[in-house]
């Protein structure tokens, strides 16, 4: 039962669940009176951006830090690059579960 948009909506928004309300109550409570498909026009351009930003950040850290020691594990193990990044990869990406599920 969502009430009608207003003055009663903000009031559910911020007092639902238990009383501690929604975690972005002020969707439903700004004083523009904005509706949330123009708030996802507004943050839609600063959310690209972001991620963006994120994955370029991600980019170069794999650069910088996983593919030197990538490189440096298969010449000591003497394996040819492309095998390396297969084995060696998939290895390191299922290394926490292994050690979950051991101890």
């Amino acid at each position: 039962q969502v009430p009608e948009p207003g003055h009663a909506q903000c009031q559910f928004a911020r007092t639902c669940n238990g009383g501690d309300g929604v975690w972005a109550s002020w969707v439903f409570c700004s004083p523009l009176n904005l509706g949330v498909f123009a708030l996802f026009l507004m943050l839609s351009p600063v959310m690209i951006v972001w991620m963006v930003a994120l994955f370029r950040l991600l980019g170069s850290t794999a650069e910088d830090y996983f593919s030197p020691s990538l490189e440096m594990f298969s010449l000591k193990l003497g394996l040819p690059p492309r095998f390396a990044g297969v084995t060696l990869l998939a290895l390191g990406n299922g290394a926490a579960d292994v050690s979950a599920t051991m101890s």
